[in-house]
């Protein structure tokens, strides 16, 4: 059964406020995933893409241990019509989102990620601890035929730092995975092949 925008948006609105996450398939059409998931490897062809840093210092040591993908944040200065789209998107979200949830979101910042095969991110929470103008994440899948075997799964702790219990969710090109940003602790399983995502944070002004 084909799901409308209008009920992907009033779905993932219900998980929020029920769970505190939401999952969304199909959050954008096959053909501009496709297109999001080239933009992403022609970035990273022609040095664009960036190891990524931890934490608040962006020219912080990049560490393998910690953290193995690379970035590249979203210049709406320079966007494609498929970026144009996803931000479209997010802009109608980030209004039913205020006028659900009275959350003052104020903008959104924006990444394309590559993870390379055995690439991880651990346990970490998306809101600073000096900073709490991230209140909602979004990460939407650019991962084309991903099967469970690929690994590379989002885990997302549902009490605070306990191990237990979590949930996993599968890096499927077009899903979209949203929770509260100073709520929930998550990691990036290692992959046996390269993933692909948009990550996008929802924040209340500085």
């Amino acid at each position: 059964m084909y799901t409308t925008t209008t009920q992907k948006t009033e779905q993932l609105i219900a998980g929020i406020a029920e769970n505190g996450y939401a999952v969304i398939e199909h959050f954008l059409p096959p053909a501009t995933i496709a297109t999001l998931a080239s933009e992403a490897k022609k970035l990273q062809e022609i040095g664009e893409m960036h190891r990524a840093g931890t934490g608040q210092n962006s020219a912080a040591k990049p560490d393998d241990s910690i953290r193995g993908d690379f970035i590249h944040w979203l210049d709406e200065a320079s966007i494609s019509h498929a970026q144009q789209e996803y931000l479209q998107r997010m802009e109608s979200l980030r209004e039913n989102l205020n006028r659900n949830f009275y959350l003052g979101l104020f903008d959104i910042e924006s990444h394309f990620a590559i993870y390379p095969p055995g690439a991880i991110y651990r346990k970490h929470l998306d809101q600073f601890q000096e900073n709490k103008h991230r209140q909602v994440s979004c990460i939407l899948y650019l991962n084309d035929a991903w099967r469970h075997e690929n690994g590379g799964q989002l885990r997302l702790y549902l009490d605070g730092e306990k191990p237990m219990p979590y949930l996993d969710f599968e890096p499927v090109g077009g899903t979209m995975v949203a929770f509260l940003s100073g709520r929930f602790y998550h990691e990036v399983l290692p992959a046996k092949q390269e993933r692909l995502s948009l990550t996008g944070w929802f924040r209340t002004r500085a």
